[in-house]
């Protein structure tokens, strides 16, 4: 049985000696020990059966064009769906920034004002205190100055009052006495010149009752004014009271509406902390709602996530079996399919760098499997692959860069020193070629290759 690792080998050698491509069963990886039979094999044989049974097992009415388009719509469906969720991710991400950032302005501006109501709160009532006493002190004064003032106008309206009383009494006394005395003075001339007649004697008795009866009168006017002023003192105090007791009311309301405003303010504190805390209640429950929304989001990618792995592994198994079966256009199709759901998917990349190389795409090919090294620099069955297709090409120093960075990489590496081996026996270092071949049988000295190779060597009769 021809071993479907070494398929790839021709036939022949440059020599046109027969290549040993036989399996070597229990001492290769990949022979199962409970079948006794290749995995690879297995796997073939089992891919092609299911081939052969499928148009007999498939329902009469699924035709291959309806399960490829079947196939095709899923897919479709699949991509809507991720794209809807992502969209309403971002709808929900922004009606939820939004929200959080009115709620965020409507709390800022609140707490402005709490603290603005507090502030008036704290210095309020002190304030309008000490205005309202200011104001009743500057009213006390000045009533105490009106007072004083009225006090000092009637106390300068008595004195005036009685100064010019007393002033005219003195006055006229001095004038009734001047005259008296000179009435007298003229009685006792006319009587002791005994020349005057009774007659004016008589004139001069009624001039001097005229005068008394003129100074009469101007006391009488000096009452008369006197309680004039005394009615105007008292009509100005009944004023001053009046204007006290109308100062007394006045503060009492104002001491009243200050109470008022007090308690006003009180309740507003209130209602301002109630409104508060249920701003703040509906801040967190939107908060509450956004996370979940995201939780559930998050569950939907990573099933979509998980989903498209395990179709991305289904995919890279079925175009395996097609390389193994020849398929290649198949193969090809299924793992550029694995890489369109899992674009890091390594060993896609490295299973589709082997389809390319089969089919003479050499630049495609050396692209793919550098990806898959971007990708897993650890693969070292990369650089083996990569480095065969330099082989095969006839670039050896190439090959044997890629089988050297594949032995650094790979803890089995008897299969990358005899690939290096035949390369650096193209490459005409035979020395080089022998050391690699041997080092590959002191890692596995079951490895037929390496050692068909050292025969073919020591029989060539060129290199004796």
């Amino acid at each position: 049985m021809i071993c479907p690792m070494l398929s790839a080998l021709k036939p022949t050698d440059d020599h046109g000696n027969p290549v040993d491509r036989e399996c070597i069963y229990d001492n290769c990886r990949f022979f199962n020990q409970q079948q006794r039979d290749c995995n690879l094999m297995m796997a073939s044989r089992a891919m092609l059966k299911m081939a052969e049974q499928g148009p007999q097992a498939a329902a009469p009415a699924l035709s291959p064009t309806a399960l490829t388009d079947m196939e095709r719509r899923l897919t479709d469906v699949g991509k809507g769906l991720l794209h809807s969720s992502m969209e309403v991710i971002e709808v929900i991400r922004h009606a939820g920034q939004e929200s959080i950032g009115k709620v965020t302005e409507v709390g800022t501006s609140l707490a402005q004002r709490f603290q603005g109501l507090e502030l008036q709160l704290k210095t309020g009532p002190h304030d309008f205190e000490t205005r309202l006493a200011a104001g009743l002190n500057e009213v006390e004064a000045r009533i105490a100055a009106r007072l004083q003032e009225n006090d000092g106008r009637i106390a300068a309206v008595l004195e005036e009052s009685e100064a010019r009383t007393a002033q005219g009494l003195q006055a006229y006394l001095g004038e009734m006495r001047a005259t008296f005395d000179e009435t007298m003075g003229r009685v006792q001339a006319r009587l002791e010149e005994q020349g005057r007649g009774v007659g004016a004697t008589a004139a001069a008795a009624s001039q001097s009752l005229d005068q008394l009866a003129a100074i009469t009168d101007l006391q009488q006017k000096v009452a008369e004014r006197l309680l004039e002023e005394m009615s105007l003192l008292s009509a100005n105090a009944r004023k001053l009271e009046q204007a006290l007791a109308a100062i007394d009311k006045k503060a009492d309301k104002s001491a009243d509406e200050s109470l008022q405003i007090s308690q006003q303010l009180l309740l507003v504190k209130g209602q301002s902390e109630k409104t508060h805390a249920a701003l703040r209640g509906l801040h967190e429950g939107n908060r509450a709602v956004i996370q979940a929304v995201e939780t559930q989001l998050q569950r939907d990618q990573a099933d979509l996530s998980r989903r498209r792995q395990e179709e991305a592994e289904e995919c890279n198994n079925r175009g395996v079996s097609l390389y193994y079966r020849g398929a290649l256009e198949a193969a090809l199709a299924a793992f550029r399919r694995a890489i369109e759901l899992v674009p890091e998917y390594a060993e896609a990349h490295n299973n589709l760098g082997l389809v390319l190389s089969k089919l003479g795409q050499e630049k495609e090919a050396t692209e793919a499997f550098q990806e898959a090294l971007r990708l897993d620099p650890g693969m070292a069955e990369v650089y083996n692959n990569l480095g065969f297709m330099y082989h095969t090409s006839g670039k050896f120093d190439r090959a044997a860069e890629m089988f050297g960075q594949a032995i650094q990489s790979s803890t089995d590496s008897a299969v990358a020193y005899t690939n290096l081996g035949n390369s650096f026996y193209k490459m005409k270092q035979p020395e080089k070629a022998v050391e690699a071949w041997r080092r590959a049988l002191e890692l596995d000295p079951m490895n037929e290759n390496a050692r068909r190779c050292l025969r073919m060597f020591q029989q060539d009769p060129g290199n004796n």
